[in-house]
């Protein structure tokens, strides 16, 4: 069985459950165990016992099943899902790493509701190593900088993210301040990659490839570290073939190939 260490250290949640393969959310399992029962079961397009999720997530005291939690919630939850406080009650006593984890994993969400917490965030690791990846997701997310200083105080930020969140379709997810699309994400990694494939280097992008593997349950044949040469290259145009065989919906999220 896969493992939570392997889990937090990959871009995706592993391949798909087999067809009719069930998952036992028993009483008995131990938290991580329980903890992959409900990835599984999500993979395979169940979102029924998502509560069961966030209860797990808000309770653990372990971290390291902490941060896998955040990387999963930000992958399956919806606007509603943040729009209840309750639901992400862990942080208010989230440790400074894990604060860095939802923080780096907040643009995942494709959701504007995921500011008003990166704000109180801001707030309490303000003149911490987690105030730059804070910053830089609400940058990522809503381009703020675009007309305020960087180290723009936080009711400077809300105020524009109120304008901002008002030009939103609000049944819409969105990246790069657009409605997703996989074919919006395939064409930038495709350019990246034509742009390096000559040179040998790592193709250092992060989103766009965790974001392919985890919508369409195929993993990224790239990642940040991934050294692009012709034969990556190959398999990347081969990925997106695939990938383009799919039923997208312009501002969806998916998961695994389920909409959320």
């Amino acid at each position: 069985m896969i493992t939570v260490n392997e889990l937090i250290k990959s871009i995706w949640y592993g391949p798909s459950p087999s067809v009719g393969e069930t998952q036992n959310i028993g009483a008995s399992l131990t938290e991580e165990g329980k903890l992959i029962s409900l990835i599984q079961l999500f993979k395979s397009g169940d979102f029924s016992l998502k509560h069961v999720f966030i209860h797990l997530m808000n309770s653990t005291e372990n971290e390291k099943l902490l941060n896998l939690c955040i990387h999963v919630f930000c992958s399956v939850c919806t606007h509603e899902d943040l729009r209840k406080v309750e639901n992400l009650n862990f942080l208010s006593r989230v440790s400074e790493d894990n604060a860095y984890v939802f923080a780096s994993c907040a643009r995942e969400t494709l959701s504007p509701e995921v500011v008003p917490y990166l704000l109180a965030l801001l707030e309490e690791w303000d003149n911490t190593v987690v105030e730059e990846v804070i910053r830089d997701s609400l940058d990522y997310i809503m381009d703020y900088t675009s007309e305020l200083n960087w180290n723009a105080p936080v009711d400077e930020i809300g105020s524009y993210y109120m304008e901002w969140r008002n030009t939103l379709l609000p049944t819409f997810y969105y990246y790069n301040r657009e409605p997703v699309f996989p074919g919006n994400l395939t064409q930038s990694l495709v350019q990246r990659a034509f742009a390096l494939r000559e040179q040998n280097i790592p193709i250092k992008m992060e989103s766009i490839p965790i974001l392919l593997s985890v919508w369409s349950g195929t993993k990224c044949p790239v990642q940040y570290g991934t050294l692009m040469d012709e034969k990556v290259f190959q398999q990347l145009m081969d990925y997106i073939d695939t990938l383009s065989d799919g039923s997208w919906e312009r501002g969806r999220k998916y998961f695994y190939g389920h909409i959320v």
